[in-house]
């Protein structure tokens, strides 16, 4: 009861509130080497997406895990973000902030990597920053591209206040930044893309150090371990970030399906901010699918480039269903058969 209580009260403190007690149970396993080893000491970590850091103890939190690796966290329903820690290893739950209903999360799996891995010096070019290398095993990957946030308030989603080059053979990135706290996170996109869902095949990593903190004068040496995204990601993209969803095709002005666009979806009737959800590229048959926790009104277009306003020579469109291009979805339930026609921007 005392643990209860504790707990209760640190989910208060971070702006967390409900009705119920603790009703949802969310479960899976710890492991390593592609998740076909499993790990004991490690304990799940949970956040209320309102909390203002992910620094210091978590509200809520697992036992650590035995030799079978699993585990199991009661916590109230809401959104969470998810890492895990013991044993010298780290995870950052893909699919953070998740959404947890009533009826819980089963089956997760949270990929381990080393929490702090060495980082080789070398002659520094800014004074104020940060340096580090991006990793899948120990071993330097390239094509990485290292983005900064400044908070929570984006989900560490998005490109967030700016973002360094792409990594080369040696795996190394740099970037100034001014004194401050910061989010690191990094992904490795097949397509070679900067923005979008990031699909089985691609990597991500998140720096274990994180809120880092640069000082004035000061450059900061990490490491990001990278983890490989798994297939069920595509599998699953109809119910991978809830049990809500819409599901159609875009189309050209002749009726034909066209390929490499995504669907978007909006929470404003201007659809000029950042979208809410962005669907994986449309294959040869135009087919789109996108998954979300809860229902509402939404704001459906669809496009063939990501970031800023659409320009000339871009595919863009959007959903002519209804005069303003709203959507209603229940929760719980997936809307099909919606078109959108795209055309080209003049």
């Amino acid at each position: 009861m005392k643990k209860l209580a504790a707990a209760l009260l640190i989910l208060l403190a971070s702006g967390w509130c409900a009705d119920t007690a603790l009703a949802a149970t969310v479960a899976g396993k710890m492991t390593v080497e592609h998740g076909q080893k499993t790990v004991a000491g490690v304990r799940l970590l949970a956040y209320p997406s309102s909390t203002p850091s992910l620094a210091g103890e978590a509200p809520l939190a697992s036992v650590p895990t035995g030799d079978d690796g699993l585990f199991s966290l009661d916590l109230p329903p809401g959104e969470y973000f998810f890492l895990a820690r013991g044993a010298g290893l780290f995870s950052y739950y893909g699919r953070n902030p998740v959404t947890v209903s009533e009826a819980g999360l089963e089956a997760m799996n949270l990929g381990l990597v080393d929490e702090q891995a060495p980082v080789t010096a070398v002659k520094l070019q800014v004074d104020t920053g940060a340096y580090g290398m991006t990793t899948v095993e120990g071993k330097p990957l390239s094509g990485v591209i290292v983005y900064v946030y400044t908070d929570l308030n984006d989900r560490l989603k998005g490109m967030g206040i700016g973002m360094g080059a792409p990594t080369d053979e040696t795996g190394e990135f740099e970037f100034p930044l001014p004194a401050g706290t910061y989010y690191l996170l990094a992904r490795q996109r097949q397509s070679g893309g900067f923005a979008g869902p990031l699909r089985a095949g691609d990597y991500i990593g998140y720096y274990p150090g994180n809120p880092l903190v640069v000082h004035e004068g000061e450059v900061v040496k990490v490491a990001i371990p990278m983890l490989e995204v798994p297939q069920k990601v595509d599998r699953l993209a109809s119910s991978l970030f809830g049990e809500t969803s819409i599901q159609g095709r875009i189309l050209n002005a002749k009726g034909q399906p066209v390929a490499g666009l995504r669907a978007i979806l909006y929470g404003d009737p201007m659809m000029l901010n950042r979208p809410l959800y962005v669907s994986q590229p449309t294959g040869a048959d135009g087919a789109f699918v996108l998954s979300f926790p809860a229902g509402g009104t939404y704001y459906l277009a669809a496009r063939s480039e990501l970031g800023g306003t659409p320009q000339p020579g871009e595919l863009y469109g959007r959903y002519a269903g209804s005069p303003d291009s709203a959507l209603y979805v229940r929760t719980g339930k997936a809307r099909k058969g919606l078109e959108v026609v795209v055309e080209e921007m003049w």
